[in-house]
């Protein structure tokens, strides 16, 4: 069964740009009914130039949000209302009948330009807008109709105005790249691996398996390809018996080692692949790939079946831990990554119908045969389930 975090990766991958597509959205409506509201009040004082350009703003605001509705990303959305609203209050401040109440607007279309854009952008959009303003009350406050105090009194708030905001962005800014860090590094344990073992889970692995097939069929090879299936024999009966959280080391003990014993970094990139996984309870999956011959193929079988023949002792009442594998061979067997994990775990199952403690190959009946131990419950009282550790790591193939 898929991961929930795995079927919504891409979605939780984009939640910056998700929220702050929805915000240039509600911004871009605001700035509508803003610009719309002006452009009545305008028409009424029979300003009907003013009132156009106005009408215009209004228009080109309700194209963003209509263009932010059909988009999945609304790329440079944020510049292009950042752009409508700091050339929008020209006229709506300076080109009417002088008003000093109307420059109230500007703050908070200051605060809206730094608020749609990111910190570096919506500070020099903003510097830009600020000293444009300062400049214009400066110098014309004159012919605008403003005192010369009221004047000062309004840079000194607008300065102020945009330090306060300019904090305010910059430490929201550094907390969403920290918390998005923070997704980035985990992301991978909570959408692709087990909790439990810390191994691939399965949807990661199918994923990546699906991946790596189309990559093989692209590049033909002589080497080998084949899905594996491993059960822990018994492995009821230790959960019965002891209770889950000892069958919770088991698992455990046995990822770790199997992740020590095989290879899983792709020999090309030397990167980490999802090629070992737990597939559901007990069971596990790995695909070997880039193996040179099938004798190569048996001995990494045969030495994933004595992981456990010398030296593991869960404790004093588990010992001899037996596996059941079972093998698919890609193109052999089956082409198709479904049918394959098919074809593997009917092997396995027939490992465990021969006797256990083996390996088997779907498309032969001979199965290879190893040490007749097998996991013999004692009486004894259970000492530290904690000393299952690794002990000897062969190479891997």
């Amino acid at each position: 069964m898929a991961s929930l975090a795995g079927q919504h990766i891409e979605e939780m991958a984009d939640i910056r740009l998700t929220r702050k597509r929805k915000i240039v959205s509600i911004c871009s409506l605001a700035s509508c009914v803003l610009f719309l509201y002006h452009t009545i009040e305008q028409a009424l004082a029979a300003h009907l130039s003013i009132a156009l350009l106005n009408g215009a703003f209004a228009l080109l605001s309700l194209a963003v949000f209509a263009y932010l509705q059909r988009s999945s990303k609304g790329l440079n959305a944020d510049l292009f209302l950042s752009a409508i609203l700091l050339l929008g209050v020209i006229p709506m401040v300076f080109h009417a009948t002088p008003s000093p109440e109307r420059l109230l607007w500007l703050f908070p279309i200051l605060s809206t330009v730094i608020l749609i854009n990111r910190f570096r952008i919506g500070l020099l959009l903003n510097s830009l807008f600020c000293l444009t303003i300062c400049l214009t009350l400066l110098v014309s406050h004159p012919a605008q109709g403003y005192p010369i105090q009221s004047a000062y009194s309004l840079v000194v708030a607008l300065v102020f105005t945009s330090l306060i905001c300019h904090t305010f962005a910059f430490y929201h800014y550094r907390l969403i790249n920290y918390v998005h860090s923070l997704y980035l590094e985990g992301i991978e344990d909570l959408a692709y691996t087990d909790k439990l073992t810390g191994l691939a889970n399965r949807w990661s692995f199918e994923s990546w398996a699906q991946e790596k097939l189309k990559d093989i069929n692209t590049k033909p090879t002589t080497c080998i390809t084949a899905l594996i299936f491993i059960d822990i024999d018994n492995f009821k009966t230790i959960n019965d018996n002891y209770g889950h959280d000892v069958g919770d080391k088991v698992l455990q003990h046995f990822a770790r080692r199997l992740k020590n014993n095989i290879r899983n970094k792709d020999r090309r990139t030397d990167k980490h692949d999802y090629s070992i996984a737990r597939f559901a309870g007990d069971e596990f999956v790995l695909m070997l790939y880039d193996v040179k011959s099938r004798q190569d193929l048996d001995n990494i079988l045969k030495r994933i079946i004595t992981l456990y023949h010398s030296d593991y002792q869960a404790n004093e009442r588990i010992h001899g831990l037996t596996l059941s594998l079972g093998a698919a061979i890609y193109g052999q067997d089956a082409v198709e990554l479904s049918e394959l994990t098919r074809c593997a775990d009917k092997a396995m199952y027939k490992a465990k119908h021969a006797g256990k403690n083996r390996f088997a190959y779907y498309n032969e009946d001979e199965k290879t045969h190893f040490s007749k131990s097998q996991y013999v419950p004692k009486t004894h009282s259970m000492t530290n389930v904690s000393q299952l550790i690794p002990h000897q790591r062969p190479s891997k193939y």
